[in-house]
């Protein structure tokens, strides 16, 4: 069991190789952001750990202190900020996410990715 904050978070991060930091739960998120996040990974059928940052503020403030970010959600992976949901939908535009997911060798649907941004064009 971690002693402070920080160590929760970074058990939480060794743990999962995905994590979606949000406010509320996958079932009923919180926020817009949140919802947005989820429904993209879900989408493209990443498969993410959530964490409800929403009744933990010490995670959520440490979890902006990681990413420089300061509102949820936030995605991680492999233990580094990757994105917040303000610019997920224009990394899934620009096709930055397609490269970092397959950078970090991430499993996703690319034809469900493409399906995104032809939506959006």
């Amino acid at each position: 069991m971690a002693d402070t904050v920080q160590e929760h978070v970074d058990e939480i991060l060794k743990e999962h190789r995905v994590v979606l930091f949000m406010n509320g739960t996958v079932e009923t998120p919180a926020d817009a952001e949140s919802a947005m996040a989820r429904d993209i990974l879900s989408a493209i059928k990443v498969a993410f750990f959530p964490v409800d940052v929403s009744r933990q503020p010490v995670i959520a403030q440490e979890v902006s202190t990681r990413s420089g970010m300061p509102k949820m959600a936030q995605l991680f992976i492999d233990g580094g900020f990757i994105v917040d949901s303000f610019l997920m939908p224009d990394a899934v535009a620009s096709e930055d996410f397609d490269k970092i997911l397959d950078a970090r060798n991430v499993s996703y649907d690319a034809e469900m990715m493409q399906t995104m941004r032809d939506m959006n064009q």
